[in-house]
């Protein structure tokens, strides 16, 4: 069934109705509403979590690693507010503490989405490994075994079908502080992306230019990179869980 944006959603987003005018007007809505965030666990979309949000911030209040932050206004003008992750400062084990916390259903249980967030993808001018041999980082780092190997070239190399997005090998990425720093590249050598945007949808590495353009750019319903369905993640509220497992 399509997804409608509910008036409580469309009026939580705060002065969307102005900007609607300048932005083309309900398609515009449309539009942003299905922007390819990360989001937190229990997101089955986004277009059903901007619709049911109501901005309350129970989900950033619960999660203990604080890598649930609110989409900012300068990234949307409809998300604004609703959760999405950040792993700057830690990644996700599926706690499923801020679905717990959801008062609206906007993160719920059940649902291929239930813990799958999303997909790592490599910056192949932000990454160290491929320029230089050595780093391995992410590939020792990584919980679900198979996610992450490295090619012929020793570089790294995400498997879509067993990563579930958790976010441990943006974080613990050394790439900012083992290279040159240039604006111009991003801070990561790997970065989790929407299994719904553009970007999970590119064979092997990217660059920095691509990643910002796609991040967050949605594919059409219905074609979105399927949830993982291999590997185990060893954390978690059960602490061992086969992928596409539910609560």
């Amino acid at each position: 069934m399509t997804e409608q944006i509910t008036r409580r959603g469309f009026l939580a987003a705060g002065v969307v109705g102005a900007g609607l005018v300048g932005l083309g007007g309900y398609g515009a809505l449309t539009r942003q509403a299905d922007e390819a965030f990360v989001r937190p666990p229990g997101a089955q979309s986004s277009s059903g979590l901007v619709a049911a949000c109501d901005r309350c911030q129970r989900c950033l209040q619960a999660c203990p690693y604080e890598i649930v932050t609110p989409v900012p206004l300068s990234q949307s003008l409809v998300a604004y507010g609703t959760p999405m992750l950040a792993f700057e400062n830690g990644c996700c084990d599926f706690c499923m503490k801020c679905t717990e916390a959801c008062p609206t259903g906007a993160l719920s249980f059940g649902g291929p989405r239930e813990r799958d967030l999303g997909v790592a993808v490599v910056v192949k001018d932000a990454c160290v490994a491929w320029d230089w041999a050595g780093c391995t980082v992410c590939v020792d780092e990584c919980p679900v075994e198979g996610a992450i190997e490295l090619d012929g070239n020793d570089r790294p190399l995400v498997h879509a079908d067993y990563c579930d997005g958790c976010g441990k090998c943006e974080k613990v990425c050394p790439s900012a502080s083992l290279r040159a720093y240039n604006a111009g590249v991003a801070d990561k050598g790997i970065v989790v992306v929407s299994r719904a945007s553009e970007a999970a949808q590119m064979t092997g590495a990217v660059d920095t230019a691509t990643l910002e353009a796609s991040k967050t750019v949605a594919v059409a319903r219905g074609t979105e990179l399927a949830a993982h369905t291999k590997g185990v993640h060893p954390d978690g509220p059960d602490k061992t869980r086969e992928a596409g497992g539910l609560r």
